[in-house]
């Protein structure tokens, strides 16, 4: 099941990764890049490596024409700036505790 797919209510409060991935799909489609780094931010999942091996993984399962898919290569491919986004949050966020 694929983003799309899902009900915006399941998705509010994401813990599992497979969840987490669908809402950042979702996010990312319509653009909500701040919505998107604190989501990644809070689930941990952000600054890790493993998350983004399990969107390639899932990408790599899809055909070409596929939505998600191409959702999933867009997100895939600024990772590396996400992640920085995603500790430089954090570190902001550390300062005023």
């Amino acid at each position: 099941m694929g983003q799309q797919e899902r009900k915006p209510d399941d998705l509010k409060n994401p813990s599992e990764p497979i969840d987490v991935l669908h809402r950042v799909l979702l996010l990312w489609e319509k653009s909500k890049r701040d919505e998107l780094v604190s989501l990644l931010r809070e689930s941990g999942y952000g600054k890790g490596e493993v998350f983004y091996r399990v969107a390639q993984a899932v990408s790599e399962t899809l055909p070409i024409e596929n939505k998600e898919k191409k959702l999933l290569d867009g997100f895939l491919a600024g990772r590396e700036r996400l992640r920085e986004e995603v500790r430089k949050e954090d570190r902001q966020t550390r300062l005023f505790e």
